[in-house]
């Protein structure tokens, strides 16, 4: 509005002969408009700064107490905050991954069905589509799995071009791992864990390594990479199911070495 005001102005001065005032008042116009420009840009780098302060911090609640009721609440206050469809998108999708981290699976599967999936970025998508597939290999439902995967293929290919595709390989070893066919599992894990960025990501290839050496008879491999997993333990849910590895290989190879006695 201000522009066009401007523009008049300026062709009301400029044949009545005052210019200097014309120019003037657009000179005023344009300082005005950059201070709005670089408040604008402060503004968005000080949110910016703050989510990726927050984000930081729920990782840290996330390795040091897991998903706790205050994370999930604070999550759901940055949605009611959003300024945007898309910003509101994202933001049920993190909460989405909250909760799936956390094995609130049905409380997932709701924000799952909240989002918009037109508001999400392409990148975003492809995220939403793997939690989508990783939960339900959660609760079981591998036929549901593979029917989401089949169906959304083209996001999951799109996203192992990008260099932040572990999660997608990771969870492409699950649904393998899920189906039976370990080989083919543990190549993906494989190839997620040369591509993790972080301890956890690592940790979490290497547990399910360790069950694809198992199911394949590889013992000592099965216990390498359950150690390994150990020592790159960020959270406590992969304590835990760590915890739960250790107990199951132990269960396997005691049963091995009775039945090998027995015989």
């Amino acid at each position: 509005m201000f522009w066009v005001s401007a523009v008049i102005t300026f062709f009301v001065w400029l044949f009545t002969g005052r210019t200097k005032v014309t120019f003037e008042l657009i000179r005023i116009g344009a300082v005005i408009m950059i201070c709005i420009f670089l408040l604008h840009i402060t503004v968005s780098t000080i949110r910016l700064l703050w989510l990726q302060h927050s984000d930081r911090k729920a990782i840290r609640v996330i390795s040091e107490k897991g998903v706790t009721p205050e994370l999930l609440s604070f999550a759901r206050r940055r949605i009611d905050k959003a300024r945007s469809d898309e910003d509101k998108a994202r933001e049920q999708l993190v909460l989405a991954s909250y909760l799936a981290e956390g094995g609130f699976y049905d409380r997932c599967f709701e924000v799952l069905r909240e989002i918009n999936l037109t508001d999400l970025s392409d990148e975003s998508q492809e995220e939403y589509f793997n939690i989508y597939v990783y939960i339900n290999l959660m609760v079981g439902d591998t036929a549901a799995a593979r029917g989401i995967y089949d169906g959304a293929k083209m996001f999951f290919d799109r996203a192992r071009l990008r260099a932040g595709c572990m999660p997608v390989l990771h969870t492409l070893g699950v649904l393998e791992y899920a189906e039976g066919d370990y080989l083919k599992a543990e190549n993906y894990l494989v190839q997620a864990c040369a591509v993790s960025k972080n301890k956890g990501s690592v940790c979490e290839c290497e547990m399910f390594l360790a069950l694809c050496y198992m199911k394949t008879g590889r013992a000592r491999q099965a216990i390498a990479a359950a150690k390994a997993a150990a020592g790159h333990a960020m959270t406590v849910y992969q304590r835990r199911k760590i915890e739960g590895l250790r107990a199951q290989l132990e269960k396997e190879y005691t049963t091995e070495q009775t039945e090998g006695q027995t015989v």
